[in-house]
């Protein structure tokens, strides 16, 4: 019995975090740079169901811009350079700000 309550309160929980998270657009401009966003979206022919198809489809326009992104000289390729420069810019994007110690 105690296992049935654990698995339901975890699928609650996870069922509510995905629900913020498919609201959530971006406005304060930390977290999300897409537009709203969910998973029903990607049940294009509004059946109910969300096929294969329609979930890699609706991935394939996100990917190709984050690839875009990424591919600073355009050659098709991510190199070295072109990872490190975007790990140098997330490290800047997620950077804690300093905290200055109180003067006594």
């Amino acid at each position: 019995m105690k296992v049935i309550q654990i698995v339901t309160m975890a699928a609650l929980t996870l069922g509510l975090t995905q629900l913020a998270y498919a609201n959530h657009d971006g406005a304060d401009g930390k977290n999300c740079a897409q537009k709203k966003h969910s998973l029903q979206d990607s049940d294009t022919n509004k059946d109910g169901a969300i096929s294969r198809d329609e979930f890699m489809s609706a991935r394939q326009a996100p990917a190709e811009e984050h690839f875009a992104k990424m591919d600073a000289n355009k050659d098709g390729k991510i190199d070295q350079a072109e990872r490190d420069a975007m790990k140098a810019k997330w490290e800047e994007h997620h950077k804690k700000p300093e905290v200055k110690p109180e003067a006594k």
